[in-house]
């Protein structure tokens, strides 16, 4: 199949031997979203940006990112926007204010009462600008896997890599259902539970070698792959890279 622009990023991903291919392909599309917001090419100062991240904001672990990448110029000016939007609406509250009656026994909500302003704001916890950009770019990637497994040059791609993560793979099956072509079903699923059993197997033979290479017995015996087992077996659980770096400003 011929290479177009929007193929790059999942034939990329599954050449990278990383456990996962779909968290190589996150972990781009998450640093590309971050250089985006506070990045050299200064989208902080143009109004339509800062309109849009005042108004959703960020998560606690992409707010933690925009303070890793360095550019604190640029942090401050986003979250400005967003503080002052947070402020305004805490004092229109405060003229206000939502006072609750007090709960009886038999006392039921209102059907007609609004929405409590606390339930509002917990919600904005999992609200964040680099997550819906995240979430955009790999629900195509993931159509472009099911349109590319028709190729049999990726098929072999697929078949060679060291299978997904649980929580891509839980994606994975999902988007199936929508995109995945009558012609390739039983192709998929044997070659996706053929990948994800035989890895993890691989992945768990290395921590439990890791384990035993505590045993004062095996201590002169090589280490084999199982030096990175701790972090590379949360990665096939959670789909995280916790001995990865801060993404930082180059």
């Amino acid at each position: 199949m011929k290479e177009q622009l929007h193929t790059i990023p999942v034939n990329e991903g599954f050449e990278m031997e990383d456990e996962c291919p779909f968290c190589a392909m996150e972990r781009d599309v998450e640093h590309r979203a971050i250089r985006y917001v506070v990045g050299p090419s200064a989208t902080y100062m143009e109004p339509h940006v800062r309109a849009a991240t005042g108004r959703v904001g960020f998560c606690a672990h992409h707010l933690k990112s925009l303070y890793d990448y360095g550019n604190q110029l640029g942090a401050a000016m986003i979250l400005q926007t967003h503080m002052t939007s947070l402020l305004d609406e805490l004092k229109k509250k405060a003229e206000k204010p939502d006072i609750p009656e007090k709960k009886g026994l038999f006392r039921k909500k209102a059907p007609t009462q609004e929405t409590p302003y606390w339930e509002i704001l917990a919600a904005r916890k999992h609200s964040c600008y680099i997550c819906d950009d995240v979430e955009e770019n790999m629900s195509r990637h993931y159509h472009t896997f099911f349109v590319l497994i028709k190729d049999e040059e990726f098929r072999e791609k697929v078949e060679g890599c060291k299978g997904f993560c649980m929580r891509h793979f839980a994606r994975l099956l999902q988007e199936a259902e929508n995109y995945l072509p009558d012609s390739q079903r039983h192709w998929f699923y044997t070659t996706a539970y053929k990948l994800m059993c035989e890895n993890m197997e691989r992945v768990k033979g290395d921590l439990d070698w890791l384990i035993a290479k505590y045993d004062y017995r095996n201590a002169g015996a090589p280490w084999g792959n199982s030096q990175d087992a701790l972090p590379r077996t949360m990665q096939k659980l959670q789909g995280i890279y916790p001995s990865a770096p801060p993404y930082k400003e180059k």
